[in-house]
Parts: structure tokens; sequence; C-alpha cells
């Protein structure tokens, strides 16, 4: 999934219709949206760069970013220049459209989607309850709740229905995940997954031995993080999704990825040294080797100006 087999056209688009993000490829100056967030919903004003002013949604100041949730929406937005790629942007301007976030964690994409659109109604759900109260909305409701358990909604009630790096076996997709959101989406509504490929290329020796060792852990728990080419086939097996679209983003990890290269890389290195005693111990080398080969990982990244991608796929219900 790394590689890229399409040819690059001169504009920075691949034929298939991805998009390169890399430091002589960063978002152009696009239109800047009005801000009818209520002032009941105050949110805290981040800094940003100054020779990002004129972003829709710029990169801001990590040193003023406040939780690890906030940082990786904040790349994300910067990334595609948007929150979401399905075609609700007018029905939710429109009002009482309704936007379902599943897994949420502390809800900072729905809190800024409630920012936006403040006459839609959102409601963000999660295994745990530990949602961000510092902001009141009068638009956005959290609950604690599992979609493997069953989602507490009745049928056709979203407009939109949205999630993001979520880890599910193929079983649960197949038995339960799939189902279930596109039960709770209205006839004509969209459903949108978003997801990284968490593959590396091109890559060194390093890369691939901590690719594979991480990849082996997560499958020991349960977790496949390669079944996102599978995503369009979940929702189709539903036999109530007929129009399924796919977009990628090619992004450079390091310093070669401009502003957002760095912070990704920094994340990468991150997770993994977070498992560092399981990963050492599973690669049978010393916490100390591992650190030298978290090292040789972010020379080899630097050097050969390896990327991944991120995806959205996003379906629309049929209308019966």
């Amino acid at each position: 999934m790394g590689n890229c087999s399409c040819r690059s056209n001169s504009n920075n688009k691949l034929e298939s219709g991805e998009e390169y993000v890399t430091q002589d490829n960063l978002p152009t100056t696009v239109e800047k949206r009005t801000n009818r967030f209520s002032k009941k919903s105050v949110i805290p004003t981040l800094p940003i760069f100054n020779e990002d002013e004129n972003l829709r949604y710029p990169l801001h100041d990590t040193d003023d970013i406040i939780t690890h949730s906030q940082l990786q929406h904040n790349i994300h937005r910067y990334i595609w220049q948007n929150n979401f790629s399905s075609p609700v942007d007018d029905l939710l301007r429109k009002g009482r459209a309704r936007v379902l976030e599943i897994g949420c964690g502390d809800g900072t994409w729905t809190i800024d989607l409630a920012k936006e659109f403040t006459w839609s109604l959102f409601t963000a759900i999660d295994t745990h309850s530990r949602f961000d109260r510092r902001v009141e909305n009068t638009n956005v409701t959290f609950l604690k709740a599992d979609v493997l358990d069953g989602l507490p909604f009745d049928p056709d009630t979203f407009d939109l229905v949205y999630m993001r790096f979520l880890s599910f076996s193929e079983n649960q997709w197949l038995d339960k995940v799939a189902n279930e959101i596109v039960r709770v989406c209205k006839p004509g509504g969209w459903i949108e997954i978003m997801d990284c490929t968490n593959q590396y290329a091109p890559k060194g020796s390093a890369t691939t031995q901590l690719e594979s060792v991480y990849h082996e852990y997560l499958k020991s728990k349960n977790i496949d993080l390669i079944l996102n080419p599978r995503f369009e086939e979940y929702l189709r097996s539903t036999n109530k999704i007929t129009v399924i679209r796919r977009e990628e983003k090619k992004v450079t990890l390091g310093k070669g990825g401009g502003k957002v290269g760095p912070l990704l890389l920094q994340n990468i290195t991150a997770t993994w040294e977070q498992s560092k005693k399981t990963l050492s111990e599973l690669m049978g080398i010393s916490e100390k080797d591992f650190d030298i080969l978290i090292r040789t990982f972010q020379k080899e990244v630097n050097d050969l100006k390896t990327s991944t991608r991120y995806i959205r796929i996003y379906g629309q219900k049929v209308v019966e």
C-alpha cells in the first residue's frame, strides 16, 4: 500500500485521484468559511503559523494544543484541508442534519464540526466516558456506547456516520460493525471511514523490522491494521451501500514532509516507544538496542523520504 503504482502527473496528482502532501505541495489557499458557533460554545483559540494564515485549516502551533487527540485532529485536518469528504456540507449548513461519530475519544472532531455547523445536531460515542467537558455545545450529545454491543439508536437516524482509526477484526466488521453503522444511517445518508495504511515506503531495514514486529504484536491482540483495503467490501456486504468512493493522501514523514512530516514521525516513534518492553522482547533484543533501532529508523525515514498514506472511504445508503 505504501508504494505508488500510478504514474505521477505534472500537477502533483496521481492518475488514481490521490494527492501528495510534501514540502513542495502543501495545501493552497482556499476560501474561508464563516464561523457561526454560538457564544455559549467557546473553544480556546489556538495561534497559527504566520505563513498559513490564508489556509482554511492551518496547522496550529503544537505548543498550544492541549491534548494528544487535539494534536492528531489538527494534523489530519491540515493534511486533508477539511473534516470529511462526504458531500454533506450543504446539508449540515441548512441545519437539523444529524451526525454520529463512533469512537470519538475526547470528542475533538465532533466539537470542531459543532462549532462550524451550529444548526445541526451531533452525537458522539465511545466505550469510555472521558469526553471533553471544557466546551458546552448545545448541539452535541456524548454517550458511552460500544458499536459491538449494538448502537443505541433507531434505524435511519443519521445523515452522516463517521469513524476513524478504529481497530476491529474482520469477523467483527462482517458480523456487527458494517451492519450497525448502515442500520442507523438514513436512506440517502453517508458513512465515512478514515484510516492510515500503517505501511511505509520506501523503507530501510530498521523501518521494516519495527513495522513487522508492531503488526505482529497487534495481531496477538486480535487487531489487524491492514484491513483498510477491504473497507469497501465490508460496506458492500450489507447490500445497502451502492455509491462508494475512496480518497488517499500520500504524506512524507520526517523532514521531507514540511511542517506535518516531523509531527507524524514523532507520533509513530512515540507509539513504538510506548511498547518498547514488549516489542524488544518479541524481537529478542535489549531495550538499549531497541532505542538504537528507533534512532536508525528516524534517520532512514529522513534519508529516504519515507511516506505513508491516509485514506477515506465513504458510501451512500440506498433509498428504497
